[in-house]
């Protein structure tokens, strides 16, 4: 609905009103929702750096040896390794979205 009117208090008093509602939107919608999901994104990468650490933890117990076993070990310490990197880097880079395309480039 449009209103156009000539009157500057009744302009004035729906500005105030729309500035209201958009505060009670801002508080009660978005901000606990965008706070809930970075959360989540916080709580995967502290999984996944979990998981990492222990996957690293078992090939190292692992990797003694030599022959296709032990080439095979060291390709996956390789794959462990740029995982690791880009867990951190996207970790660094938070929610920021330029800062993950580069991580996702880099890696």
């Amino acid at each position: 609905m449009v209103l156009v009117t000539g009157n500057w208090r009744l302009w004035l008093a729906g500005m105030g009103v729309s500035l209201v509602i958009f505060l009670v939107v801002l508080f009660a919608v978005i901000l606990p929702a965008q706070n809930t999901a970075n959360q989540a994104i916080k709580s995967g990468l502290k999984q996944s750096q979990q998981a990492l650490n222990q996957a690293s933890k078992q090939l190292n117990s692992t990797a003694s040896g030599s022959g296709p076993a032990s080439a095979t070990a060291k390709k996956a310490k390789h794959e462990l390794s740029q995982a690791s990197k880009l867990a951190a880097c996207v970790s660094a880079a938070g929610t920021d979205v330029t800062k993950l395309q580069a991580c996702h480039t880099k890696f």
